[in-house]
């Protein structure tokens, strides 16, 4: 396949996107524990993230049919973000009816990117580390939304979570800040299968999601690793 100067030029900033949007996804992990004390700090990442897979990946992917989707999607998030973290402050009734939502809006975006990152990851003419960086990220990108899907449960049916894993409340905040880190790092040991204390056995919905997280990570590794793998060995071939 001949490659054009702007073909070249679009493949070395999506390359770059694939490094940064590990950069801000590994942060965001390692600031956890930080952002148990600095509530916005988890939002402010997330917000990052969003506008990486947006200006970097989205806008130079080879996928263009799902592109305004992306954005729409991406946009509402960062919008709802916003408009959520103004609402704790000065309207809580209407902060908790737009949490479901808003993180819905943000599940939804982190899955789409996702699959999108996937199909542009198999369409790379060049097999490089960068691309290997990439399919890193996407990984992570299911963790990130595994957390959310904790949180929106967290929120439906609190039953399903042990109160003692989790932290307690702090006066003058809300509860979905105070237990947020903690549901988010709890999804990424779902993940990668190292387990999490913070749900409760005896619920049926916590356990299915939990089920669900670990597959979703399983599968997504044995895909992604055979579909590189398979076109490495086509090449050799």
């Amino acid at each position: 396949m001949r490659l054009t100067r702007q073909d070249l030029q679009r493949i070395r900033h999506r390359h770059f996107g694939y490094r940064i949007t590990l950069v801000v996804q590994l942060a965001l992990l390692l600031l956890l524990p930080l952002a148990q004390r600095l509530p916005w700090l988890l939002s402010l990442m997330l917000c990052l993230l969003a506008l990486v897979l947006m200006v970097f990946l989205s806008r130079y992917s080879v996928l263009r049919r799902t592109r305004p989707l992306v954005y729409i999607l991406g946009g509402l998030a960062l919008l709802l973000e916003l408009t959520w973290h103004i609402a704790l402050v000065r309207a809580p009734s209407m902060a908790a009816a737009l949490t479901f939502p808003h993180v819905l809006v943000w599940v939804l975006f982190l899955v789409l990117s996702t699959v999108r990152k996937v199909r542009t990851l198999i369409r790379e003419p060049f097999v490089t580390v960068s691309v290997v960086l990439g399919a890193a990220s996407g990984y992570l990108t299911l963790g990130i939304a595994g957390g959310l899907l904790l949180t929106t449960l967290w929120v439906v049916d609190s039953a399903g979570f042990l109160p003692a894993a989790l932290p307690a409340a702090v006066a003058g905040q809300s509860p979905v800040l105070t237990a947020g880190p903690a549901l988010m790092a709890a999804a990424f040991g779902l993940l990668t299968t190292v387990g999490t204390g913070v749900l409760s056995p005896a619920s049926v919905p916590a356990q299915v999601l939990a089920t669900v997280i670990t597959v979703a990570g399983q599968l997504y590794v044995a895909i992604l690793i055979a579909l590189i793998l398979g076109r490495v060995h086509r090449r050799l071939l």
